[in-house]
């Protein structure tokens, strides 16, 4: 009961602490200077910054070509644990390692979280910064060191207060005068050799620290007979670290919301124009009961921004425009079918697939020769070969562990019929040595008459002959992906493909692998499809809301027609933006060349559209 009694004192002097440094800490953060790391972030923020022009370069020019290599060998899937975002893809610059002091680490880790909102078209919070990999890889560092130091500081102190020789640099006199001798001949090896020391420094400075810190001390004393020496040091120590683990772990909010504060906001009032359209419509539905001109006005303002301002990295514009277009798309193919009006049909039909075609070809998204030396390389590269839960990967793992089945089943199969395995040739227990093992198996069947012996080979025979079909789906399969692979990589990346093959695989399977890598010829350009560029897109969306329009016999549906045919015209331009992915930037690209399916789904719709409904064609064909 005493020892209940004491724990519960105890535990009220740690909540008295944390409570206290929670407070203090505002101000002080572990000793970090705080006022110096935020200047360090502000001039990050300014384009004269060498770190603000590295970073920007980087993510403007290697991250998409990663990205988009990334995806076109194996896909847009993370075949990882976690689902990696634009804070994990923006890890592979390194940031923290090239920092000269804690602070300069902290504000670009924070600055890299800064681009991580800009990236995603998300407001800079403070959530978004405590969620940042970047962020948290500093802070738990950070943290991890400072917790470790502060305690092996408050070990050294229990144990000089309790009377050990210890040489500390810095006790504070109150804590002093409660030395006292206790431990009596006990050798206590000091733990604490001076890290984090100003942190420290200015935590003991403070009264109300040394006011807990000595009631703990002074409870440990009273208890002292309870423990041997060893024992009473190290539980004292641990009642400090574990104070002091809770209050660190609890500042992050501090740390972001104090960078949060001092970022400039970036405001986006592309959401007002809703606004602005519901109160038109509503003002000219009351006055004059109709809605003609506002949904024209309304139409002819989304046509605008669809073909000038749309941003295809916002998951916003992304979800509406795509949900548009899909449900336009959709309604116009049954629509025009069911109404038994083919023209337009087809045209909706072809809509949609051309969405998938390729449209365009570029050479500048084959790997350069110079990306090797960006960090994304290393990054792509280890995603692409390296990675445990890759394709490669595991399609390695099921290769060995084929063939370390065969040749262990080989070997069981040889033994139950008495044959000494290490007779054999090496060319028996190769890798792809399938026939030959099944050829020597069935030479033994010939010669046996033991029935159960020639049960076990004959399903030797039957299995291995399955599992050499397996293994050359396998290795058919890794020839077609390294000669994707090595047809868009640099020669530096062929190499690195190369010297995959010759450290995994043996024999013929690796010839196979090594003569799939160097016979394969580098692409001239890639093909994209027409989703890929944005004035092809935002054409389509415009074609799919024409035809939703006509299908809803609306005379305003010339109005995206209108603006798909002056977008379609711009899709000529040998200079396009490619979109990669959300949460990562556009990449402008030089066109070899191009098939406008746009344009002419566009004169095609025109065409028909003022065939069926404009007056003049209509007396033309009268005549």
């Amino acid at each position: 009961m005493t020892r209940q009694i004491k724990h519960l004192q105890n535990s009220s002097y740690l909540f008295v602490l944390i409570a206290f440094f929670l407070s203090f800490f505002v101000s002080m953060l572990f000793g970090l200077d705080m006022e110096k790391a935020k200047e360090i972030y502000r001039s990050y923020l300014s384009p004269t910054s060498e770190f603000h022009r590295t970073v920007l370069s980087y993510i403007n020019n290697d991250l998409p070509i990663y990205r988009f290599l990334k995806i076109y060998m194996v896909g847009s899937t993370e075949k990882t644990e976690t689902t990696k975002k634009t804070g994990d893809y923006l890890e592979a610059i390194k940031p923290l390692e090239t920092a000269n002091s804690d602070e300069e680490r902290l504000a670009r880790a924070v600055y890299l979280s800064y681009w991580e909102a800009k990236l995603n078209n998300r407001s800079f919070g403070r959530e978004l910064v405590k969620g940042s990999p970047i962020f948290n890889s500093f802070f738990n560092e950070y943290q991890m060191r400072l917790v470790d130091a502060f305690g092996n500081y408050a070990q050294d102190l229990a144990a000089y207060l309790f009377g050990a020789d210890v040489n500390l640099p810095y006790v504070p006199e109150e804590l002093r005068k409660l030395r006292t001798d206790i431990l009596g001949d006990y050798e206590y090896v000091p733990v604490y050799n001076g890290e984090e020391l100003a942190a420290i420094t200015l935590i003991m400075k403070e009264p109300e620290v040394v006011k807990t810190l000595s009631d703990i001390i002074l409870e440990s004393e009273k208890s002292a007979q309870d423990y041997d020496p060893e024992m009473l040091i190290l539980r004292t120590r641990g009642t400090i670290f574990r104070s002091s683990y809770n209050l660190i772990a609890g500042l992050k909010d501090e740390i972001a919301s104090e960078f949060v504060e001092i970022t400039p906001k970036e405001r986006n009032y592309a959401w007002i124009r809703w606004i602005i359209y519901a109160g038109i419509v509503l003002i000219w539905l009351y006055v004059y009961k109709n809605i003609n001109i506002p949904l024209a006005l309304i139409i002819a303002s989304e046509t605008v921004y669809i073909g000038v301002f749309m941003n295809m990295q916002s998951t916003s514009d992304g979800m509406i425009y795509g949900i548009v277009m899909a449900i336009a798309l959709l309604f116009s193919i049954f629509y025009f079918l069911f109404k038994k009006q083919p023209v337009l049909f087809l045209i909706s039909v072809l809509t949609a697939v051309t969405l998938f075609l390729p449209s365009f070809a570029t050479k500048d998204l084959l790997m350069p020769e110079s990306f090797s030396s960006s960090p994304f390389y290393s990054t792509l590269v280890n995603e692409v070969l390296e990675e445990p839960l890759s394709v490669v990967q595991r399609r390695l793992k099921d290769y060995n562990t084929t063939v370390n089945e065969s040749i262990e089943k080989f070997n069981a199969v040889l033994t139950d019929a008495g044959i000494d395995v290490y007779t054999l040739s090496d060319e028996y227990v190769a890798p792809e040595a399938f026939e030959k093992r099944v050829e020597y198996v069935k030479e033994l069947v010939k010669k046996t008459n033991d029935k159960n012996l020639t049960k076990q080979l004959n399903d030797f025979i039957y299995f291995e002959t399955k599992r050499a079909k397996k293994v050359e789906k396998i290795i058919s399969e890794f020839e077609r992906d390294f000669r994707k692979f090595a047809a868009i990589g640099s020669d530096t990346f062929r190499n690195k493909l190369a010297e995959f093959a010759e450290s995994k695989f043996q024999g013929m399977h690796k010839d196979r692998l090594l003569k799939a890598i160097s016979s394969t010829p580098k692409k001239a350009y890639v093909t994209l499809p027409t989703y890929k560029a944005y004035y092809s897109l935002s054409a389509v969306i415009l074609i799919s809301l024409s035809l939703f329009l006509i299908a809803l016999k609306r005379y305003e549906a010339f109005i995206p027609l209108v603006g798909a045919l002056a977008v379609s015209v711009l899709t000529l331009f040998r200079t396009q933006n490619v979109f990669v992915q959300v949460g990562v930037p556009s990449l402008s690209v030089y066109i070899s060349w191009l098939i406008p399916y746009t344009l002419v789904l566009s004169f095609a719709l025109g065409f028909y559209w003022l065939k069926e409904n404009h007056i003049i064609l209509r007396r033309r064909e009268r005549v």
